[in-house]
């Protein structure tokens, strides 16, 4: 009787799982080849923050929207395409359509999503590096949009504009969901 081996990435594929990268066969293990192939990782959906939004420093004007927008423009990148590490950057601006013009502008740390094994280097992966969006806040509630840019990492973005309060500062900024993806993976 003939066995196949299939690799745990093939499998999550076929049966929609996300494997942890930690879980997934390393180059030349069975299954994937010889040594300096190729092995896919299954990078599991998650959110950016984890438990918040990224929060860009106020810049000008007061600390109040108060109804006037703001314009809202976003950015999303993937980086560390060519390194041992993914990483998901972050850049958000939201200025108030009237006087005093209040302004937050600001690029987030990076928030790691992915380190490869010892020795490896992330070569490519399945989706698009980068998102961005635009749009203008119109009420107090949090906006939830979808991914813009056809076959980007971002499947969802979540926003704090203008609330009833204060905010320019301390509550307007962003979150993101990412795609559930695969790294191709190998010696570098």
């Amino acid at each position: 009787m003939r066995k196949s081996v299939i690799g745990i990435g093939a499998m999550a594929a076929v049966f929609g799982l996300s494997v942890a990268p930690s879980a997934v066969a390393s180059p030349g293990s069975a299954g994937q080849g010889g040594v300096g192939t190729l092995a896919s990782v299954v990078i599991p959906a998650k959110r950016i923050p984890v438990d918040n939004r990224f929060i860009p420093p106020r810049i000008g004007g007061d600390t109040e929207f108060n109804g006037h927008g703001p314009d809202v423009f976003a950015s999303a990148t993937l980086e560390g395409v060519g390194t041992n590490r993914l990483r998901v950057r972050i850049f958000m601006d939201a200025i108030e359509t009237r006087s005093d013009f209040t302004h937050v502008r600001g690029t987030s740390p990076d928030f790691l999503i992915y380190v490869a094994p010892a020795g490896q280097c992330v070569q490519s992966v399945s989706r698009g590096g980068y998102e961005e969006i635009r749009y203008r806040d119109t009420d107090h509630a949090v906006d939830a949009f979808g991914g813009q840019v056809t076959d980007s990492f971002v499947s969802g973005w979540s926003f704090v504009g203008d609330t009833d309060g204060s905010e320019a500062g301390t509550r307007t900024g962003a979150a993101l969901t990412t795609f559930s993806f695969v790294a191709n993976v190998q010696p570098c």
